[in-house]
């Protein structure tokens, strides 16, 4: 069994900032801006990315930078990946944060190479010339620190992290009967515990387990098996669960991988994992609820609450069916 702290990863410095964002996103970021949101106690509240071309800069501005405005945060740093297109854009969201009465705590432009903040112009030297290098992601301290807690390391785009929700090749699963409620639960209590021991999933339970997925109690018991500590073993037990669903049975899956990567924190994984949900099913009522819950903001702790109050209920729904 694997366990992954909880303790906060502490950035010091913009070059942590820049290494941490491709594992919030799981990729790396390309003519895109980023947006993070911040509390009073600096932990970060939200991260999203936008395009940073767009057809219409100010209203698009206004609605990234609106979508904070409910919350109750602080600042907000910006980073805009791009060779030189988009600064507009950029400067109108700062703009934005400033009207909307955020303090602006950073705002970054980042090219392939090098990094230049716009808030430090005129105190450091490097940001008035070149700007200064990029630091070396992969043997950096910041993505040591996320393998060690259990983070796989990101894709070098959004369509490669795409692709490693895609189903495999091969046959489809067997999904034999439908099994009873408290057969169907101790099943999926099997394949996980096993799955933390040895990460493997037997191909007789593919179908099986699936199919249990199907019942609506049975995939909101899916969602309370694990504990806060085991929140990347989870990720990665429904993201390889994903990759063998046909498709008519994905969507169940595609959501637990979207509601526990939100937790975890891996928002970009976590909206993918939607998309292929409403692929699957563009009706299917979690997908629309994550969806619009992702979008308002909520925070992951708020996930670790509501995982918590379904734990008690339906493990008492499946041991009354006993």
């Amino acid at each position: 069994m694997t366990s992954h702290e909880t303790t906060a990863l502490v950035l010091d410095t913009p070059q942590d900032l820049l290494l941490t964002i491709p594992f919030l996103l799981g990729f790396h970021p390309q003519d895109s801006l980023v947006v993070l949101s911040l509390t009073s106690e600096r932990r970060l509240a939200r991260v999203m990315r936008a395009e940073i071309i767009v057809p219409n800069e100010r209203d698009s501005a206004r609605e990234l930078i609106g979508a904070l405005s409910w919350q109750n945060i602080e600042g907000v740093m910006l980073v805009a990946y791009t060779s030189g297109d988009g600064l507009s854009f950029l400067e109108m969201c700062e703009n934005e944060i400033k009207s909307a009465g955020f303090s602006l705590i950073e705002s970054i432009v980042v090219n392939e190479t090098h990094w230049i903040s716009r808030l430090c112009e005129k105190e450091c030297g490097s940001c008035l010339h070149e700007g200064n290098p990029l630091p070396a992601f992969d043997s950096s301290r910041i993505a040591f620190e996320h393998v060690i807690r259990g983070h796989v390391m990101p894709c070098a785009s959004e369509h490669d992290l795409a692709n490693t929700l895609a189903q495999v090749g091969g046959p489809i699963p067997s999904m034999g009967e439908v099994l009873p409620l408290p057969v169907a639960a101790a099943l999926l209590r099997r394949v996980w515990e096993r799955w933390q021991v040895s990460r493997t999933l037997f191909p007789a339970e593919i179908g099986p387990t699936l199919l249990a997925l199907e019942n609506l109690a049975l995939r909101d018991f899916a969602i309370t098996m694990h504990k806060s500590r085991q929140l990347l073993d989870a990720v990665e037990l429904w993201r390889t669960l994903l990759t063998q669903a046909p498709f008519g049975y994905r969507a169940p899956v595609a959501c637990l991988l979207a509601a526990t990567s939100y937790e975890a924190g891996e928002g970009g994984l976590a909206r993918l994992a939607l998309d292929e949900a409403e692929k699957d099913d563009p009706e299917y009522s979690l997908a629309g609820l994550l969806k619009r819950v992702m979008e308002s903001g909520w925070p992951p702790e708020a996930f670790t609450r509501m995982r918590h109050e379904l734990a008690e209920k339906l493990g008492a729904l499946v041991r009354d069916a006993a």
